[in-house]
């Protein structure tokens, strides 16, 4: 709960031992009016989430029985009511628990960042997820950058129309963006990173780190593959979301060569989606009426993403001569990419899961034989990469697949995030960090004395430079 959600939480109490006889009836109904007056401003103020449909209910009761009942008559109703309030302040207290109004990190740059979101239509690709169709490739795409704000508002985490019920809420919660603020003009042109979301992920499900990078001088596009991202919100109305036929990590009715081939078709895809936003920047940067007019660099380039996202870094990475770098989190390698390296600088940031074992090779259970299988031809991919041209790898101690992500920050139930034992604070702390560095270095030449070695000065991170590794070996 915010503050003066919290306040109308702690007024909404004493209307319950009025309710009760124990305070008499008219202070508690003070109480029950000024606990409606703090939800009502921040229901106006900072936007209403279903979270708290129980307080205001509860209020509300309290409200009416307290104004319409003469306790002498009615102390029957007055126990049943203040019984229906007090359970509904426990919901309320439980569902904000849950799935509470998380707190984004600050960025630690000396910018402050912007956000604007825009719809690209592909000129050459037409669409072929959907058989048949006659429109052309149109995606959607956030963009986080140095910025030079003038009373915007911040914007949300997500926008409405692009939440489903249970995420409404993420419509509501800001971030620390402001909305369609100016591009910064000091230290412009700013190098473009493009940032690519998991399987089925979204545009904002990693904005700790795209608004850190943001706040450092980069501009950072988010991309919703679209048929895949989702929900995607287009101007027109329509609301698409992912395609349900498979999933990269079901292999319950598809064999590894089957989903090898989907992961590469799909990779190659959101790769060809990259290209159009550096394509999209690149003009926009030389449009005089357009609010990227020389803030772009699109010739140094790079590419990240979570999961299969990670994928399609790598793919754009080894396609597009622009991007220079790429950085994959705990994502398999799809494509032309994962048969034939990357060389250009290479970071692949993993896990803390146990080793794949003999057992799970030769399981009876076809999920876990394929899976085991699909991530040893990938380790195999990635060792051929880092012994052929050099690269990056580190292990975050205690981590789980969407410690990389937002996902853990949503609820402090870690069975509900498939969180790790870390502190998710602590590994969006070393994923920022060494994210910075890495981009940093590669496209701006910046030192990166996190990169410089085998090592890391912190204690949960086991790091690897591929590249000092085959100087030494040569």
């Amino acid at each position: 709960m915010r503050l003066l959600e919290a306040v109308g939480f702690v007024l909404a109490i004493p209307p319950v031992f009025a309710l009760l006889g124990w305070m008499p009836r008219r202070t508690g109904f003070v109480f029950a009016i000024l606990s409606c007056a703090s939800l009502l401003l921040a229901s106006v103020w900072l936007g209403a989430y279903w979270q708290l449909i129980p307080l205001y209910l509860g209020v509300l009761l309290s409200l009416f029985v307290l104004q319409r009942t003469r306790p002498q008559r009615s102390e029957w109703m007055h126990v049943l009511a203040a019984t229906a309030v007090t359970c509904l302040l426990l919901l309320t207290g439980a569902f904000t628990f849950v799935l509470p109004m998380f707190t984004l990190p600050k960025p630690t740059g000396p910018y402050a960042t912007g956000t604007r979101v825009e719809h690209l239509v592909d000129p050459v690709w037409m669409e072929t997820h959907v058989a048949g169709s006659l429109r052309p490739r149109e995606i959607m795409v956030q963009i986080w950058y140095p910025a030079t704000p003038n009373r915007q508002h911040l914007a949300s985490y997500r926008r409405r129309r692009e939440t489903t019920l249970l995420s409404s809420y993420m419509g509501v919660l800001k971030t620390h963006s402001y909305k369609n603020a100016a591009v910064a003009t000091s230290g412009a042109p700013f190098p473009v990173l493009l940032f690519n979301p998991a399987w089925g992920g979204n545009r904002t499900q990693n904005t700790y780190q795209v608004e850190d990078l943001a706040s450092h001088g980069f501009i950072v596009v988010g991309v919703d593959h679209t048929y895949n991202s989702g929900p995607v919100a287009f101007p027109d109305g329509r609301v698409i979301g992912p395609v349900d036929d498979h999933d990269i990590a079901d292999f319950q009715n598809t064999t590894v060569a089957q989903q090898i081939a989907i992961g590469g078709q799909e990779a190659a895809i959101e790769a060809g989606d990259d290209v159009l936003v550096l394509n999209t920047l690149s003009a926009a940067n030389l449009n005089s009426r357009s609010p990227w007019f020389h803030r772009v660099d699109v010739n140094d380039a790079g590419a990240f993403g979570h999961s299969f996202g990670g994928a399609v870094a790598a793919e754009v990475c080894y396609q597009d001569p622009r991007v220079k770098a790429a950085l994959n989190e705990d994502g398999w390698m799809f494509g032309e990419v994962a048969a034939r390296g990357l060389k250009k600088p290479y970071f692949v940031m993993n896990d803390d899961g146990p080793a794949i074992s003999a057992a799970q090779l030769h399981s009876t259970d076809v999920q876990t034989r394929r899976e085991s299988k699909l991530t040893n031809i990938d380790i195999e991919n990635l060792n051929h990469t880092m012994q052929e041209f050099g690269g990056y790898m580190l292990t975050i101690r205690g981590s789980r697949h969407f410690d990389f992500s937002d996902r853990t920050l949503y609820s402090p139930i870690r069975r509900l995030t498939e969180a790790g034992t870390v502190s998710p604070v602590r590994a969006h702390e070393i994923v920022e960090a060494y994210t910075l560095q890495f981009f940093s270095h590669t496209l701006l030449g910046k030192p990166a004395p996190l990169l410089a070695a085998n090592g890391s000065p912190y204690k949960e991170v086991q790091f690897e430079n591929w590249f000092a590794h085959n100087a030494s070996t040569r």
